[in-house]
């Protein structure tokens, strides 16, 4: 994929989104957080201050605690690994969301920040009522699972506002990216990215595949999971700029995780409440 056009081009913009020093490797001890002890996260934190400021501000600012809390050991005790790796991953995409460059009209960033929150917290919810996946993991992915827009949006806002121009006019999403990136997808970007990135495997295959969740061979369920996530989410998302898309595989999904049509309805029911109330705490 590295010898695409569309891939070249990105890279040649000089606006490439990097991962900040230290996030790595903060990302890869909590998406695995019995491997580590409270210490070692002390001290990658004191290494990403901006990071701490972060957990800090959530902490006192949004959930108010009785006693301010004022160091990252606190706040990892107060919040516990789960907490914090979520509001960790929210906190790298806004900031590359944060990075985008003045000049596409149609896309609304803020609102498509939206549209992942929704999908993280559907993500959430069906992985809890499933039980088939561990639901803080996929609520991270729903966060992250559109990362390739993100990219787009940054490094070639020309191309983000043709296909956003296409799907106003009723074409569907994927098949208006593949006409204007020669074939790519946001998923396809974004898989090549959280490669470049080295994040988990489990994180690339989720992106990846998102929208063509039949053709992986790894992380079939948590990649089942993140499609009906999106397609619920995107529901929402029509809803506040009023398109309309059709995802050919739902139906299928939804048998295949055993979740019914009153849970998905019951699901989008709740979803811009949910929204409003997470968005809050994950954009401070």
């Amino acid at each position: 994929m590295t010898n695409h056009t569309i891939i070249q081009e990105i890279e040649a913009s000089g606006r490439l989104p990097q991962i900040p020093e230290h996030f790595g490797t903060i990302f890869k001890m909590l998406f695995d957080p019995y491997k580590h002890d409270l210490s070692e996260y002390e001290e990658q934190f004191s290494n990403f201050p901006q990071l701490e400021e972060n957990l800090l501000k959530v902490l006192n600012e949004v959930l108010n605690p009785k006693n301010k809390i004022r160091t990252a050991k606190d706040a990892l005790n107060y919040l516990g690994v789960k907490n914090t790796k979520i509001i960790s991953i929210s906190y790298i995409t806004k900031l590359l969301l944060a990075q985008k460059k003045p000049g596409t009209h149609l896309f609304d960033s803020d609102k498509y920040w939206k549209h992942c929150v929704g999908t993280a917290i559907s993500a959430y919810l069906i992985a809890e009522e499933t039980k088939l996946a561990a639901d803080d993991r996929m609520f991270i992915h729903g966060l992250i699972h559109d990362i390739g827009v993100t990219v787009l949006e940054i490094c070639l806002p020309d191309l983000l506002e043709k296909i956003q121009e296409l799907v106003l006019k009723g074409v569907h999403q994927i098949a208006a990216e593949k006409l204007v990136l020669g074939g790519l997808t946001h998923g396809m970007i974004g898989m090549w990215l959280c490669e470049k990135w080295e994040l988990p495997g489990e994180i690339q295959t989720v992106v990846g595949y998102h929208h063509r969740p039949l053709l992986t061979q790894e992380y079939i369920i948590e990649t089942k999971i993140m499609h009906l996530a999106d397609s619920i989410s995107t529901s929402y998302y029509e809803s506040l700029i009023g398109c309309d898309s059709t995802f050919v595989y739902a139906e299928m999904i939804m048998e295949d995780l055993d979740v019914d049509k009153k849970f998905v309805d019951e699901l989008l029911d709740k979803l811009p409440k949910e929204v409003q109330r997470l968005n809050r705490i994950l954009v401070i």
